[in-house]
This record gives C-alpha cells, sequence and structure tokens, in this order.
C-alpha cells in the first residue's frame, strides 16, 4: 500500500468490484470484472475508488517479464496525478518481482497516456500488436482444427 497526494493505492478487493467495473466500461462497454485474484491495484480517494491499474508479472525462459493493463482514472479524478502515481506503482512493484521489462499497449487516440507514459521511461516499440481471442464462437473451432490427429501443424 501506498499514500500519495491523499490518495492510497493498495490492492483491489472483493468491496472494490462496482467501482471497479465501472472504471473497466470507461475502457470498453464490453469489459466485465471475471476474475476475483487479477493482479489489480486501484486508486482510492474519501472511500472511493478512482483509478486502477492491473499488473500481470510473468516469468519466462529469459526470466520475469511484467505486462499493464487496464490503467484507468474516473473522469472526474484526471488531470490530478492518480494515473502516474498508479504507474509509479505498477513499476515499483514490478522491479521488487526482478521482472526486466513492462509492456503495455496503449490505444492511438489517447494521447495523454503516451505522453505520461513517455514521461515515466517507456519507448514506443515498432511492432506490431496481434490478439487471438478465444471467447469468440469461432475460438471452439478453431481449437477442433488444431487438435492432435487432424493434420494440422
Amino acid at each position: 500500500m501506498a499514500v500519495v497526494g491523499g490518495v492510497t493505492i493498495r490492492p483491489w478487493e472483493g468491496r472494490d468490484r462496482e467501482h471497479v467495473q465501472a472504471l473497466l466500461k470507461l475502457l470498453s462497454q464490453d469489459a466485465l470484472v471475471r476474475s476475483e485474484d487479477a493482479p489489480t491495484f486501484v486508486a482510492e480517494r474519501d472511500g472511493r475508488v478512482v483509478g486502477m491499474v492491473t499488473l500481470c508479472v510473468f516469468r519466462t525462459l529469459t526470466g520475469p517479464k511484467a505486462y499493464l493493463d487496464h490503467l484507468v482514472v474516473a473522469r472526474d479524478w484526471r488531470r490530478r496525478g492518480i494515473g502516474r502515481a498508479l504507474m509509479q506503482y505498477a513499476i515499483e512493484h514490478a522491479g521488487a518481482a526482478d521482472a526486466s521489462r513492462i509492456d503495455l499497449t496503449a490505444n492511438a487516440e489517447k494521447q495523454a497516456g503516451h505522453a505520461l507514459y513517455r514521461s515515466l521511461g517507456f519507448q514506443e516499440r515498432d511492432t506490431a500488436s496481434f490478439r487471438l481471442n478465444l471467447t469468440e464462437p469461432t475460438a471452439a473451432k478453431r481449437r477442433e482444427d488444431i487438435e492432435p490427429g487432424n493434420g494440422a501443424a
């Protein structure tokens, strides 16, 4: 837990679910809280969750790395340093886990986010981002197509 400018940053808890869900909706109307144990941190002010970030640390053959997701601050609380405080907390958390880097994706339209990331030392990479949605109805068909014994490599 950390306190920055009157805002407490802490791991999220079940009691935060409604506020976290509302924040996720600011990112995508389709977003739903589906995991109770996600590595998510919230920014709380006067008993109200006003921002959040998810930081996933995982191990690879070359060592621990981190992926940052769901950075969002409630509209009425933006431009007050909450996003920066959440990011700094996530950076410290990743460092404590010996992660060698933090990766994230950022919508091209969110220029304030881009400026924040650059100010914290993040560098834009010249790489494509790919996604395979495993929850779509066609995902089951794709999995059937790649099962052993069907001729697929």
